[in-house]
């Protein structure tokens, strides 16, 4: 299998993989890949096969704020709950039972399900940006919406998350209704995401994600652990229009279930304990499910 690593710090540099990708299978090459956002050379031999991941870092930043015609403060920031949510909702697919969905670029097919209502434009985004990475060299779907996620959790703040390339895409749509619907309970989605091989630790930890985007909780442009703070505050429990305004049903479930509050309380407490576990499960997520190519 032909796989790398890219770890996403406002694309400057990578560095050498978390110690938590323990999967043999998944071979980890860095060697110093870039040294700088100006240096497009990678200092190893096999070119080809690297260049792609050069020019998704550098047009994947840069060229998304040219596209949107904002400043890169603006332009990445305001559009990345948007591409993180496309990553959920192409690996959220995943079943262990079948080995079924995942990581696979499905989503391109699936843009006018209910439940991927607003996500054209975040693919509209990543389109501009792998026409200038398949002139070079072709990089899936799934690859590129995994780094794009990686990158829009580091451009807001949030933790540096190591991305294995070498994914394959799917050439159909996965099955319909494999997503976490938004009005389930703590006890249905904890059963929900079992059946995609997460914890509810690792539930706990990627609902944050929430902490960016427009759910109301915190700064929706910094990724943070506010979105632990404010559940536990339960501002909705005010007024009848704070419901509204803070959170999915799902959001305010996770809350009420001692199970899903030990870990709510931990990253609320902790920020670091939150980043390094939606690193981890963020890199489990999307390699849930994803075939991949081989040399």
């Amino acid at each position: 299998m032909a796989s790398l690593t890219v770890i996403h710090a406002k694309a400057s540099s990578l560095l050498h993989p978390s110690s938590s990708i323990s999967n043999s299978n998944f071979p980890l090459i860095t060697n110093g890949l870039i040294s700088q956002r100006s240096n497009l050379e990678p200092n190893l031999s096999k070119l080809a096969l690297f260049q792609p991941l050069a020019m998704m870092i550098l047009v994947g930043y840069d060229y998304i704020c040219a596209y949107e015609g904002r400043s890169k403060e603006g332009g990445v920031k305001g559009k990345a709950a948007g591409v993180l949510r496309l990553v959920f909702h192409d690996a959220g697919t995943f079943e262990t039972v079948g080995n079924s969905g995942g990581m696979n670029g499905s989503i391109v097919f699936e843009l006018d399900r209910p439940e991927n209502a607003g996500l054209k434009k975040s693919l509209k985004i990543l389109e501009k940006a792998k026409i200038e990475v398949d002139a070079k060299q072709s990089v899936s779907w799934a690859d590129m919406i995994a780094v794009a996620g990686a990158e829009a959790v580091s451009v807001c703040g949030g933790p540096t998350i190591p991305v294995i390339l070498g994914r394959l895409d799917s050439a159909e749509p996965d099955a319909e209704g494999k997503l976490p619907e938004e009005s389930l309970g703590a006890s249905s989605l904890k059963q929900c995401f079992q059946r995609k091989g997460l914890s509810t630790r690792e539930l706990v930890a990627l609902s944050g994600a929430h902490t960016i985007g427009s759910k109301g909780f915190g700064n929706p442009t910094v990724f943070d652990n506010s979105y632990y703070k404010i559940l536990l505050e339960k501002p909705w429990m005010s007024s009848a229009g704070m419901s509204s305004m803070i959170g999915l049903p799902s959001d305010r479930a996770l809350v009420e279930d001692d199970e899903c509050l030990r870990w709510i309380k931990k990253y609320a407490d902790d920020q670091d304990i939150f980043f390094d576990d939606f690193k981890n499960a963020y890199i489990k997520l999307v390699n849930s499910g994803a075939r991949w190519k081989s040399l």
